[in-house]
């Protein structure tokens, strides 16, 4: 059995390195991941390769090995002596929490952070984005659980991983109407493939604030676009409900007078649990939600590919990519 750990390391700014560590022993509460792939997540890629003046990712440097990989599937190889939850040959799907980051050959998590899968005639590749899935869980599971999306209204803006992946949420409830809003007509396709009923390919430099008169407000919006474009659209768009599923780092010009008479709530839930991740994963045991055709890339773990790809993720053609390391 080998010994090193081969990971992804950010030496600095523009500089993603390949380094080899030291297998750790286990606590008896962890559990040894064999790593088949870790997903790329856009926003943190570039932070890391492009560097951020915000802490977290590409703040300081060197980052940690791992970093910034905190979506992976995995088999699990070994298990410490107070294991009892899981067991060898299970394959499981992490996020950030519970251990080591995902970028690696072999991931080190708590036994309560994994969430064991069954891909049956899929390939167990794909379900390495099911953390997306479950930050998209983790916003809308409220109103979800809550009956709150039957027979509404309900806007998607953004139709990135997270709002696409929101969309095949929303499609299994009795949600009478989604309408997906984006830049990109590839994306509103297969936001159609998904399930939405209207689509709308949308203009940034467009004022919103009176777009309402002529396509109505929503019951729900649910904004996933992160951009400053896509959170003037939600401000202009709701009525009852807004749900916010990432931010914008720039200042949002917002007219309160626009919500006075709406009796609008805010929702800004913040970041997933193992809990929304393991609910997911029931999903997609049951083959009710499907990763695939988010996939727009894989790579092998290689310095050449993952930093093409991120320039790829940066020019807006990558949905998401995987790291596939079972071709180590």
């Amino acid at each position: 059995m080998k010994n090193t750990v081969t990971a992804i390391q950010f030496e600095s700014v523009l500089k993603p390195t390949i380094v080899e560590l030291k297998k750790k022993a286990l606590l008896p509460h962890q559990v040894g991941i064999k790593t088949i792939a870790s997903s790329l997540c856009n926003h943190s890629e570039m932070r890391s390769f492009f560097g951020s003046e915000e802490p977290g990712y590409g703040y300081q440097y060197p980052m940690e090995p791992g970093q910034p990989g905190h979506e992976a599937v995995g088999i699990i190889e070994d298990i410490g002596a107070a294991v009892s939850t899981c067991k060898p040959g299970d394959l499981v799907v992490v996020t950030g929490h519970g251990g080591d980051e995902c970028h690696r050959s072999y991931i080190i998590k708590d036994a309560s952070c994994v969430a064991r899968i069954t891909p049956f005639d899929r390939d167990p590749l794909h379900a390495s984005i099911l953390e997306m899935f479950g930050c998209a869980y983790h916003c809308v599971k409220a109103q979800l659980l809550g009956g709150d999306y039957d027979n509404k209204k309900v806007a998607v803006i953004g139709l990135g991983a997270i709002g696409l992946c929101t969309i095949q949420l929303l499609r299994m409830f009795p949600t009478s109407d989604i309408t997906a809003f984006d830049l990109s007509l590839d994306k509103i396709k297969l936001a159609k493939d998904f399930g939405a009923d209207q689509t709308f390919l949308i203009n940034p430099e467009r004022n919103y604030d009176e777009l309402f008169k002529h396509i109505g407000l929503f019951d729900v919006v649910i904004e996933c676009s992160g951009h400053k474009s896509g959170h003037a659209l939600a401000y202009a768009l709701c009525g009852k409900t807004l749900i916010f599923t990432s931010y914008c780092k720039d200042p949002v010009p917002v007219r309160q007078s626009m919500w006075f008479n709406r009796n609008t709530t805010i929702y800004n839930p913040g970041i997933l649990t193992i809990e929304d991740l393991k609910a997911v994963a029931a999903l997609y045991n049951k083959k009710m939600i499907d990763p695939s055709p988010l996939i727009t890339k894989v790579i092998t773990p290689n310095v050449d590919a993952y930093t093409q790809t991120i320039y790829e993720i940066k020019m807006g053609e990558i949905i998401k990519a995987l790291m596939d390391w079972r071709q180590l």
